[in-house]
């Protein structure tokens, strides 16, 4: 029989909001750091001070808990770390009393270190065998009901007679002499709340371990910590913020029946998601010279250029970067098709995160635009491609394949996706967005909907660009295709009198045809190709198919 061990199982509360509480990327990267480290730098000292440095064994996590191990080390292994959670296993001989005091030392850390994060724990004991899933879920059953009846306050009260903090609107406490914040030169001296001060100063930490996890690009790039900074040319103020997520990684984490199987599947997960990533930006740098038309490249302060990307979250199979509006597609395609290519990173010996399939929200905003706002969306976006997954092709049919969504948000818009597509993407024959759109057919995925393909999209928007319309014709198509089939009709008759034409897309004929008028049933996919021109820069006519 499994040995039943002691057990504290903390999880980090609302991480979204925490990260992307302030409208600037200098401080949602520190969040995302301040988040990714909490248990590492502020547990594991915790647990030393309170049982002694030799009885914690803190690298346990990454190679699996068994009772040897725990018996072996002596009081205290940390089992998990990552995703927002960790659980600590303690020997029978570490009382509960001792176990609420680390509890206590190490939220009231919290407080000074890490102010505005919320961290929630539960007590509980767990068998290390075939037992375990089921004692980690009662231990998760424990740990959302304490969340529901205890709501801490981490902040420094805002009374209303101090002077508010112009980024997360708490109680402005820290006045930024030394431009920690802002730039100097560019931006007055003012006050801050500690939260967001903690933020922005966490924001070198994090630059510092993204360029020690890649130090080959780090030689010749930097990474940018200003939405300014990403690469966008003068008068083309619109970036992106894509959000990636794991198809039914929730599952496959369930699927695993000891803790050293969970902690083998993270770890690949981990490896996964970073190392693709790494070959993004190695596919970046082969492509930095081509950008020049496109995008404005800059330097840094030590003289190199800018990488016209900067991660958030890293590290999981929850995934979340910023890039110009006109990278945002080829990006998030390029990953998403590398994250379902089997060996794109070396050493992955868990099937479950060798090949693994996800979905992606893109939010195309200006850069005045709320972040939290755009994240929330982009979040929205990817849980409309999970839809679309699951629903058209059905739970089966729909395992292993990529999708995504995207929006673009022009001002203030309804707060809202589904109100964004009923308000401005309803016509009078039916629904004008055509996304969610597939990702890697071509890599090995067979679905029956093959129309969807996001190569359909992208070829259209470059016949687009190659002239197979003029551009007031594309301005006038995209009023049509608010009416009627008849005006539809009368604009296919217009444009085979003036020896124009739609784009040939083989998927789409049916769209094409003059008696559909440019729908099929309630569907059309050119307001999608019309609006994305914008977002999808024109590739050279040397590189261009033939199309006759």
């Amino acid at each position: 029989m499994a040995e039943m061990v002691n057990a504290i199982l903390f999880d980090t509360r609302s991480i979204q909001r925490y990260i992307y509480a302030g409208n600037r990327l200098k401080t949602n990267i520190g969040a995302s750091y301040l988040v990714d480290r909490v248990f590492s730098e502020e547990l594991v000292p915790v647990l030393q001070a309170e049982l002694a440095e030799d009885a914690v064994d803190a690298e346990g996590w990454k190679t699996g808990i068994d009772e040897e191990r725990l018996q072996r080390h002596g009081q205290c292994v940390l089992a998990s770390n990552g995703g927002g959670s960790a659980l600590v296993l303690f020997s029978q001989d570490v009382e509960l009393e001792r176990r609420i005091g680390i509890v206590r030392h190490f939220t009231q850390n919290l407080l000074v270190k890490r102010p505005g994060l919320h961290i929630g724990a539960a007590h509980g004991t767990i068998r290390l065998g075939e037992d375990f899933q089921k004692d980690l879920k009662e231990l998760y059953r424990k740990l959302k009901e304490n969340q529901n009846r205890v709501l801490p306050l981490v902040n420094v009260p805002y009374p209303g007679l101090t002077v508010s903090c112009e980024v997360d609107g708490e109680a402005a406490n820290f006045y930024d002499r030394d431009h920690k914040i802002r730039p100097e030169g560019k931006y007055e001296q003012r006050f801050y709340s500690q939260e967001t001060t903690v933020k922005a100063m966490a924001a070198e930490s994090a630059t510092e371990a993204l360029r020690a996890k890649y130090p080959d690009i780090s030689k010749r790039f930097d990474f940018p910590m200003q939405i300014e900074e990403l690469g966008q040319k003068e008068q083309e103020n619109y970036f992106a913020i894509i959000h990636i997520d794991g198809n039914n990684m929730g599952q496959k984490f369930r699927n695993c029946s000891t803790q050293a199987e969970r902690s083998r599947l993270s770890d690949n997960v981990r490896r996964k998601t970073e190392g693709c990533f790494g070959r993004l930006l190695e596919y970046i740098e082969k492509e930095y010279g081509s950008y020049a038309d496109v995008l404005n490249l800059g330097g840094s302060v030590e003289g190199k250029p800018f990488m016209p990307i900067r991660p958030i979250i890293l590290g999981g199979d929850d995934v979340t970067f910023v890039c110009p509006a006109k990278m945002a597609l080829r990006y998030a395609k390029v990953f998403m098709e590398m994250m379902m290519e089997p060996d794109s990173v070396e050493g992955i010996d868990t099937e479950a995160a060798r090949r693994m399939d996800c979905c992606a929200g893109i939010a195309i905003l200006k850069t005045t635009y709320p972040f939290f706002r755009g994240y929330e969306l982009a979040e929205q976006l990817c849980e409309s491609a999970k839809q679309k997954m699951r629903g058209l092709l059905g739970e089966k049919d729909g395992e292993g394949t990529s999708w995504l969504d995207f929006a673009i948000l022009h001002g203030e818009q309804a707060p809202t996706l589904a109100q964004i597509r009923e308000q401005e993407y309803t016509g009078a024959r039916g629904n004008m967005h055509f996304g969610p759109y597939q990702v890697g057919h071509k890599a090995g995925c067979f679905p029956k909907e093959h129309r969807y393909d996001l190569e359909n999209l992208l070829d259209a928007v470059q016949q687009f660009h190659r002239g197979c319309m003029a551009n007031n014709k594309l301005k006038e198509m995209r009023m049509v295709l608010q009416h009627g089939k008849h005006d539809a009709q009368k604009f296919l008759a217009q444009l085979e009198h003036l020896g124009q034409r739609l784009p040939k897309i083989p998927e789409w004929a049916v769209y094409a045809d003059t008696q559909n008028g440019l729908w099929s049933g309630s569907r059309t996919p050119y307001v999608d190709a019309i609006e994305m021109m914008d977002f999808i820069p024109a590739e050279s006519k040397e590189a261009a198919p033939d199309e006759n």
